[in-house]
């Protein structure tokens, strides 16, 4: 408590009204880093769900790829993965 009476005194003021400034100023802290929180999830969210888009559009493009790749060995070739294209062999 000396240290409180001493703190206000330095200011001029009473330790009640020293009480409420700091509650205040806590309260006004909490709330910035509340703010500064919820901004930073939000980027994270939206990066993660662009992330998700990504991986999406990347795996249906494989899955493209492979269908292409199934039919080129059923049909007795092979893949060429330079050209992206099917080459067939001869059959004897």
């Amino acid at each position: 408590m000396p240290a409180l009476l001493f703190i206000a005194n330095l200011f001029g003021i009473s330790v009640a009204r020293l009480l409420v400034y700091t509650g205040i100023i806590v309260a006004l802290f909490v709330g910035a880093l509340a703010i500064r929180q919820h901004y930073i999830n939000k980027g994270y969210h939206s990066a993660i769900e662009a992330v998700k888009k990504q991986d999406a559009k990347a795996v249906a493009a494989a899955n493209k790829v492979e269908e292409k790749t199934a039919v080129c060995t059923e049909t007795s070739g092979y893949w060429d993965v330079i050209s992206q294209s099917c080459k067939l062999e001869d059959v004897e």
